[in-house]
């Protein structure tokens, strides 16, 4: 286990989701920094906007990590770019085609989904003190009821089974460099880092906008992590998730 996390390690068969595992702990005072749990199930599990995260029983990475990045609220997409861009690492080492994020936290291989990010933040006077970090890799699952088209794994991808323990251990080592690098101050040298990976960056693509369907390019994200358009007729706009779908 990478060091920052060797010795908070919490493995759970199964929760209803890890990230309310760990923020009960958090709530509780007997926890600290770098703290770590895992399940092999989750049966309520979420991605963003309240969306369901699909996992069978011990054939992926579902894990919470408890990090305390002390910034200001203003700033928390931050912390966004700096766990998007270390799952972005890991799946570098494994595929040739490279990935994608789509904004704000999804990676992408072949423009279907192999991870997700979650985070709750747990803020105090306009700070966030502490920051619940959700990751789901999809690694030994091959079939995805409700995001077939959309969802991919390890094993789909590369058609072999993978050692679960050793990749979660490589994320980790991932996510300890990405966010030591965080807190040394770089993170202007992540922001167009994390927008030179974006899924459609400088590339015209149909996007749904306010249930409205337009053709834009990504051309990067304003200051506070919204994802900057540029319409036909040259005119940029930024958009929140709320706002805004991909159509691919």
């Amino acid at each position: 286990m990478a060091s920052f996390f060797t010795d908070n390690y919490i493995k759970l068969d199964s929760a209803t989701s890890t990230n309310n595992f760990a923020y009960n702990l958090l709530k509780s005072g007997k926890i600290k920094e770098g703290t770590v749990v895992t399940a092999l199930y989750q049966s309520k599990g979420q991605g963003q906007m309240g969306l369901k995260w699909e996992s069978e029983h011990g054939k992926n990475i579902l894990m919470s990590i408890i990090l305390s990045p002390d910034i200001l609220l203003k700033n928390q997409f931050h912390l966004n770019i700096c766990i998007s861009l270390a799952l972005h690492d890991f799946a570098k080492k494994y595929f040739k085609k490279e990935p994608k994020i789509k904004w704000p936290n999804d990676l992408l291989v072949d423009r279907k989904k192999l991870a997700g990010i979650l985070i709750k933040n747990i803020v105090k006077s306009s700070t966030i003190k502490d920051a619940i970090i959700g990751v789901g890799l999809n690694v030994n699952q091959i079939k995805f009821k409700h995001y077939s088209l959309k969802a991919t794994s390890m094993k789909k991808l590369k058609e072999k089974d993978f050692d679960i323990e050793k990749l979660r251990k490589e994320l980790l080592d991932c996510i300890e460099e990405r966010y030591l690098q965080f807190k040394q101050g770089e993170v202007e040298k992540m922001r167009e880092e994390y927008i030179t990976v974006l899924y459609g960056i400088n590339q015209w693509k149909d996007y749904r906008i306010n249930g409205r369907k337009i053709k834009a390019k990504i051309v990067g994200i304003d200051n506070i992590g919204r994802l900057l358009l540029e319409r036909e007729k040259g005119k940029t706009k930024s958009f929140s998730l709320k706002e805004l779908s991909f159509l691919f």
